[in-house]
């Protein structure tokens, strides 16, 4: 068996891998009597059919696994075991040139980390949303709370108002005789009029309508869609009016459950709710720009080894989010040349994550993760912290919540190295516009 290590980059290296017929034959001969005792053939024994015969039919399949096992052994003793490279990402084989009692001629491309030399972040700006909770807010959130919990009451003589549900027919129409389409009907069409997704020609074409009158209204062409407007005619067949719940203690009572038991508590709740959510929300578009920044400043190159190894992740993320069940008309290379972008970047960011937890020496202790549990069971009476962590570990999750907390220790330090500028609204939106797409890795 003969190797050699040829550099095609900084970050990538093709292992050649070389191998006589006479250095393969002792494994290929053990699998195809592994193969043998395997095999039922009518006229032999089970497991007695001749050798020959077996290499005759399974030989090709047998040979293909014996030679990519024997070059994947050969790249972790060359590479992983030797130590000399630092490997990233997911290695590829790229050829492989072997028949059965051949030669082997094979090449594994693999991905090395670059070394990264971090730049001095004092001194770099970045933005904070810095927000504060008006009575506005506090007002539009009650609002909101009492249009879940509001009545629909038919009515069939009152205009329609903002705060109407409808019920219509759409007839389409065609636009110069304005004659009914025939097949182009959709009826009993219900939507609330003040709905923010309703096309605005409807909502202003049932306002100030009553049950049993029509109108008719031009819609735009369908998303994505050229040509003339679209000609409807609404029949209105059903209203009701939308009856909020009174705003007093006993409202304020029957959300909350019991919890709370008078408006101005339920409004000092929800104000405290609305700034922590805000809170959150600014914490995360800080880590966002803080990223954006550190790629900006770091170019670095990025073996396509962690930008496959990145797309792998995306994939698998999709296929569990769709419970393995993929579209019929889905396609994995359409898939992965849409992902690639985000999973460069992806790939871009976790090279300097690493490099930063290095330069800053940053650690999960014990003591990180004791914590961790601890706070997850907090107000909980139905498991302990010890319990749960015994639980992540029998799953083989504890990795991930070590990550979580190397997350927001990561986050945390940057946050204290770069120069943070709180920004109401209106400056943050000037200083980040166009907002950047988030890039965060699970992570």
């Amino acid at each position: 068996m003969q190797t050699q290590i040829h550099r095609i980059s900084e970050v990538t290296c093709d292992l050649e891998v070389e191998a006589t017929a006479e250095d393969i034959a002792p494994d290929l001969d053990a699998a195809l009597r592994r193969r043998r005792a395997r095999t039922d053939m009518k006229g032999f024994r089970a497991g007695k059919v001749p050798l020959g015969l077996v290499k005759r039919i399974h030989g090709q399949e047998v040979a293909s696994r014996v030679a990519h096992d024997k070059v994947l052994e050969t790249f972790h003793a060359e590479i992983i075991e030797n130590g000399q490279y630092d490997v990233i990402g997911r290695p590829l084989l790229t050829s492989m040139d072997y028949e059965p009692d051949g030669d082997l001629r094979a090449v594994i491309r693999f991905g090395i980390r670059p070394d990264i030399a971090l730049k001095n972040l004092s001194g770099e700006k970045i933005p904070r949303l810095k927000r504060e909770v008006t009575d506005e807010d506090v007002a539009e959130s009650i609002g909101q709370i009492r249009k879940r919990f509001a009545t629909l009451v038919p009515v069939e003589t009152e205009e329609i108002t903002e705060n109407f549900q409808v019920s219509l027919d759409m007839q389409r129409l065609d636009a110069a005789t304005g004659a009914p389409v025939i097949g182009e009907k959709e009826e009993g069409v219900t939507f609330f009029v003040h709905d923010e997704h309703l096309q605005e020609a409807i909502r202003e074409g049932v306002l100030g309508k009553r049950a049993g009158e029509t109108c008719v209204v031009d819609l735009p062409p369908e998303e994505g869609a050229e040509g003339p407007a679209r000609r409807y005619r609404l029949s209105i067949r059903e209203t009701r009016r939308q009856d909020l719940p009174v705003l007093d203690d006993a409202f304020a009572e029957k959300v909350t459950e019991g919890e709370i038991s008078s408006v101005d508590e339920w409004k000092s709740a929800l104000r405290a709710r609305l700034a922590e959510r805000w809170e959150e929300q600014a914490n995360g578009l800080l880590a966002e720009h803080m990223v954006e920044r550190m790629m900006d400043l770091h170019d670095i190159p990025v073996p396509e080894s962690a930008v496959e190894q990145r797309l792998d992740q995306l994939f698998e993320a999709f296929a569990a989010r769709n419970d393995g069940k993929l579209p019929d008309d889905f396609d994995l290379d359409i898939f992965r040349e849409a992902q690639r972008n985000a999973a460069s970047r992806q790939a871009k960011w976790g090279l300097l994550r690493d490099a930063y937890i290095e330069q800053e020496r940053l650690e999960v202790t014990e003591d990180d993760l004791d914590a961790w549990f601890d706070a997850a069971v907090e107000g909980r009476e139905d498991i302990a912290a010890e319990t749960l962590r015994r639980g992540y570990e029998r799953a083989g999750g504890l990795e991930d919540i070590r990550g979580r907390i190397m997350s927001r220790k990561v986050f945390a330090r940057l946050a204290e190295t770069f120069e943070i500028e709180d920004a109401d609204p209106e400056a943050f939106e000037e200083r980040t516009s166009p907002n950047p797409s988030s890039i965060l890795a699970p992570n």
